[in-house]
């Protein structure tokens, strides 16, 4: 016989009562028809009741359970058929009913109300700077109207296994003569540190620039304040800027005709004005000089040249309609037999690159995104709105007890589980929304902080566009969804003979919980992000503190102007004549570049030729003493053995290594083999290996010469000494170079300060993560505070029964926080694996690397310990602390 509605609301029934079985009572919740449910559900809890004290618990409990599956019969499942229509239940009526008792809910409990905004504020504030961080980094050239058919060719070594995004110069007329399937070449060559000034002003600026064609402006899109892209760089010694440069060096647009000079002695006249590029271009060129012009500034320029390239020399090519560039391969192996000869067929390739992928590595722009980093970014911005998500979900299950009620009675009269539905999510969208605006406010203090560490143009327009609104409310609705969708269908699925209990959750207590599985979760995420950052972190010191073979510290770098010999002797005798600068070296560059001059050499061993790919190393005989690089057999350089007739070099290690020789003295006296195969050097003398390329990359055989033509360069070792003593030498310094070059500006930069610009990459990535550890741990510490709290709610009584019976302050501290502490030790268990497998995989990329050490995880589960424990223990603590007659009288 059913129980009465009236009298099941007001019946009372003992904590201690036996509980049926859980699963046969879900049985009836998953498939008995909702209007047959509640009473078979109250004629079945009567009879268990009953028969409990008669039979005993366990035969009691097997009868409910063949009960409840003797009821499991299509009668039961059949629904009656409406009498009513539905009432819809999202009517403007309804809604603002929904959010008003979402507001008072709100009000009610401020504390896990402030918790949950600021967890999913900070969560969705990551998403959405995550957001604009990639939309920025994957806009790169996509306005132009031929981008799809423009590619860039690059070098690729096999042996190597790289590719070099510069090529020969030779390519250009190969491309223009061999390759019909092309529509338009287009040679681009960056010039970097040349001084230009305005003939009848004091303005003088070091600058970068582009030697081009009016291809260009063909193959690019390009607006045009004043000039014509068909003629502007026609002519030799013509000058195109943009905007800015113009109302930079004249302070106006107007100023076709006008002149700007080269370095002191090349006259350029204006021929055009550029609107300023976007900041989402490859090409960010602000002064373009006519290609015409390069024989008048580089006599020894060639542009049939099949020996030797640099990345600043780059060709592109516009494919025709139709064309894939898959369609050349054999167009450039022709090229590889036609001007390089079969035995290059073996380790020379040409590819094509696509104008999309040109932001994703090398390129003239000087700034590029990383694809994996992207990857990284995006997952971590999930992992971080997950977290933020759990945290909701976590603390409304933790009060869901003081809300069961409610949703008894109102199911009990007439309510149904579609309205609660709503409602629920109601609540969950008030918070998301509130959370929104928050986290806009967050991305906006912060996108100083962003722009500067991720070197991108963010500003507050980007934050109030149709895309960032799309994305936001999107956001919106999903984050809401993840967050509210459990609790919703949780609370709302109780039925009220559950709901209307004393201790409604009592239905059998489970091993794992749903809110303990979200809080290792957290942890799990929060320690693989802890592990990353500290890995990271030790990488970018052993770049920093690694032994690269030279001496880095204290070593100034400045361009060279003009590298003739008497000037270069000049300067050199004004720069020593302060005592404590005894070392000046003249280089094409430092003894550790990102570019290099790379070369074919030949070891010939009887009737054998051993073919080694060289870097070279033009310098003067100062170039071993200035930067500290040790001979290891042989002799130094001189600064007279330039001599075609019998040219000297000196090899490193790794280079004599190729040649098969061990001991550096054997090397010593053997020649090798260059150019068209009958030029020759000797080898010298053999020095120590040294890092000429970052520590990404191996050490390449390398040889130094001494090539005066190619100084481009000024090394200068300071005292390293008093910060006033190297003051006074580069004061000295610039004195010195103002005498030399009075038409120019002198710029220097620190040599170690130079080479950790190769790392900013991993220097970028350790901040990134270092950022999102922060904001995870952040977040899921506001959720521990939570729970915590909920956790000292709920046993209130026990404390202070506990306490009657003598309990300390520290046991019940450790009462509350041993739950937690377990968490993160399971946590520890299941993410110390999962980050040792992606650290490992991410070490392999480089040449030279740190260990994957067993402390760093350890250190990482000991602070997510330590901030676990100063986050509960200051609930518990204050629980503990509570006068044991106040808790014995809480309701």
């Amino acid at each position: 016989m059913a129980i009465p509605k009236k009298q099941l609301k007001t019946r009372s029934r003992s904590n201690d009562a036996v509980e049926p079985p859980h699963w046969p009572a879900r049985l009836l919740d998953w498939f008995v028809a909702p209007h047959l449910r509640e009473d078979l559900q109250g004629d079945l809890y009567e009879i268990f009741q009953k028969r409990v004290p008669q039979v005993g618990i366990a035969r009691a409990k097997c009868e409910y359970t063949w009960a409840v599956l003797h009821y499991l019969t299509p009668f039961f499942f059949k629904r009656q058929p409406e009498q009513y229509p539905q009432p819809f239940f999202l009517t403007p009526a309804m809604i603002r009913n929904y959010f008003k008792i979402a507001f008072r809910n709100l009000a009610k409990s401020k504390g896990y109300s402030f918790i949950n905004i600021a967890g999913l504020a900070v969560g969705m504030a990551c998403s959405i700077v995550l957001f604009l961080v990639i939309k920025h980094e994957t806009s790169y050239d996509q306005s132009h109207t031929n981008g799809n058919r423009i590619y860039r060719v690059e070098t690729e070594n096999v042996e190597e296994k790289h590719i070099y995004p510069g090529t020969y110069t030779g390519m250009v007329n190969a491309l223009r003569n061999d390759v019909p399937e092309v529509e338009l070449v287009v040679p681009l060559f960056k010039v970097w540190g040349k001084t230009f000034s305005v003939p009848t002003s004091d303005k003088q600026f070091k600058e970068s620039f582009v030697f081009a064609n009016n291809d260009l402006f063909h193959l690019l899109d390009y607006q045009w304040v004043a000039g014509s892209g068909r003629t502007a760089l026609s002519q030799p010694n013509t000058v195109v800027l943009t905007r800015a440069y113009a109302e930079k060096y004249f302070g106006t647009t107007d100023i076709i005709g006008k002149t700007l000079q080269l370095d002191g002695k090349q006259d350029l006249q204006v021929a055009g004005v550029l609107e300023n590029p976007p900041t989402t271009s490859s090409f960010p060129f602000n002064m373009l000089v006519s290609f015409a012009t390069i024989k008048n500034t580089d006599p020894d320029f060639d542009l049939n040249k099949w020996n030797g390239w640099g990345d600043n020399f780059q060709v592109y090519a516009l494919l025709k309609n139709g064309l894939r560039s898959e369609q050349l391969t054999q167009r450039f192996s022709s090229i590889v037999l036609k001007y390089m000869g079969k035995e290059a067929l073996s380790d020379k390739r040409f590819v094509l690159n696509p104008l999309s992928e040109l932001h994703y590595g090398s390129n003239m722009s000087g700034r590029t995104a990383n694809i994996e980093l992207l990857k990284t970014l995006s997952f971590i911005g999930l992992f971080v709105l997950l977290i933020a998500c759990f945290n909701f979900i976590n603390l409304t299950t933790a009060q869901a007890f003081k809300r069961v009620k409610e949703v008894g009675v109102r199911k009990a009269v007439g309510s149904s589980r579609l309205s609660l539905v709503y409602q629920f999510l109601a609540e969950a969208g008030l918070i998301t929304f509130c959370a929104a605006l928050l986290a806009v406010l967050i991305v906006q203090l912060s996108l100083p902080l962003v722009n500067d560490t991720l070197s991108i143009p963010l500003t507050i327009s980007d934050l109030f566009n149709l895309p960032m609104a799309l994305f936001l409310i999107g956001l919106v609705f999903i984050t809401a969804l993840l967050s509210g969708i459990y609790p919703a269908l949780r609370l709302s699925g109780m039925a009220p003979i559950w709901a209307l209990k004393n201790n409604p959750f009592r239905q059998g207590k489970p091993l794992f919980t749903l809110r303990q599985g979200l809080v290792v979760v957290q942890f799990t995420i929060s320690l693989m992000l802890i592990s990353s950052a500290l890995l990271i972190n030790r990488q970018l010191a052993f770049f920093q503190n690694a032994d690269l073979g030279f001496n880095k510290t204290a070593i100034v770098t400045a361009g060279l102007p003009d590298n003739s010999p008497a000037k270069l002797q000049l300067l050199r005798n004004r720069l020593v004549e302060l005592p404590t600068i005894k070392e000046v070296s003249f280089s094409f560059n430092s003894a550790s570049a990102e570019t290099n001059w790379m070369q074919n050499m030949e070891y010939r061993q009887s009737d054998k030729a051993i073919p080694i790919k060289t870097q070279m190393k033009m310098a003067d005989a100062n170039f071993l003493p200035t930067y500290g690089i040790q001979l290891l057999a042989g002799e130094n350089l001189r600064d007279s053995d330039t001599s075609s007739a019998n040219f000297k070099i000196m090899a490193n290690e790794v280079f004599i290594q190729r040649m098969g020789i061990r001991q550096p003295l054997e090397a010593v006296g053997q020649k090798v083999y260059y150019g068209d195969g009958k030029e020759f050097a000797t080898i010298v003398g053999v020095m120590k290996n040294f890092h000429v390329n970052s520590l990404h990359q191996k050490i390449d055989p390398t040889v130094y010469q001494v090539v005066p033509n190619n100084f481009y360069q000024a090394g200068i070792k300071l005292p390293n000494e008093k910060l006033e003593t190297m003051q006074a030498a580069l004061i000295h310094i610039e004195k010195a170079w103002k005498a030399t070059y009075p038409n120019h500006v002198f710029e220097y930069s620190f040599l170690d300060e130079t080479l950790a610009q190769a790392y900013k990459s991993e220097t970028r990535t350790a901040k990134l993560i270092e950022v999102s550890t922060f904001l995870a741990v952040l977040i899921a510490c506001f959720g521990l505070f939570g729970l915590a709290t909920f956790t000292a709610e709920q046993r209130t009584k026990e404390i202070g029964v506990r306490k009657v019976l003598g309990a300390s302050v520290l046991s019940v501290w450790g009462l509350l926080s041993k739950e937690f502490v377990y968490l993160v030790l399971i946590a520890f268990v299941i993410a110390t694996p999962i980050a040792y497998y992606f650290l490992q995989d991410w070490l392999t990329k480089y040449e030279f690397r740190t260990e994957l050490s067993g402390w760093i995880f350890v250190l990482a589960g000991i602070g997510a310990l330590a901030v676990t424990l100063l986050t509960v223990s200051f609930q518990a603590i204050k629980a503990a602390l509570v006068n044991p007659v106040k808790s014995l009288r809480a309701e």
